[in-house]
């Protein structure tokens, strides 16, 4: 409670908050990934609509998630997301640690990072030529919002891009992003 408490204030950042909520795990990840699938996914609907759209338009989706890695995989399986390999994604990877779990998110350049890993591929991405169309919901989403071409936002994103005037397109789902895309004509 504490962590959360401090990272919600701002006082930590998300690489900090995650080692110290999974050193407090005493557990393998079987053994999460077997909770997560066993309590109910809240995915906005309309996701692997949207993953097809991209497909069919030629652009390639990737996810950077500050989550951990291990649960977005078994998440996109039991929606039926058969072929994760597909997909780049990039969150934290969990490495088992004497009697814990280990979190790190590991950079475009191979490195650990400790903040600012959503904007780090942000840039990787368009360091490679990429336009990026980012769709997120979170407060941290807002270092990528700065910089990447058009911004779908909802949640904590929303609200942050108001706050700093970002240019961005409101959604609830993922029906209106892709909406959004054919009304703006950039994929």
């Amino acid at each position: 409670r504490k962590s959360l408490e401090e990272y919600s204030s701002g006082k930590i950042n998300v690489g900090t908050f995650n080692r110290n909520v999974f050193n407090m795990l005493k557990t393998d990840i079987k053994t999460m990934t077997e909770f997560v699938l066993a309590h109910d996914i809240l995915i906005r609907p309309g996701f692997t609509d949207f993953l097809d759209y991209c497909r069919e338009k030629g652009a390639k989706s990737v996810i950077v998630s500050n989550g951990w890695l291990f649960y977005i995989e078994a998440i996109l399986k039991k929606i039926g997301i058969n072929n994760i390999k597909e997909l780049e994604i990039h969150a934290a990877e969990n490495i088992p640690h004497r009697d814990a779990m280990k979190v790190a998110y590991i950079g475009p350049d191979g490195a650990e990072m400790m903040d600012g890993f959503k904007e780090a591929y942000t840039w990787y991405l368009i360091n490679k030529g990429y336009s990026v169309i980012y769709v997120g919901d979170g407060s941290s989403d807002i270092y990528s919002a700065r910089i990447a071409k058009r911004v779908f936002a909802t949640g904590q994103l929303l609200k942050r891009c108001r706050d700093e005037k970002i240019d961005c397109v409101p959604f609830k789902d993922f029906y209106e992003v892709i909406k959004g895309l054919q009304n703006i004509g950039d994929l």
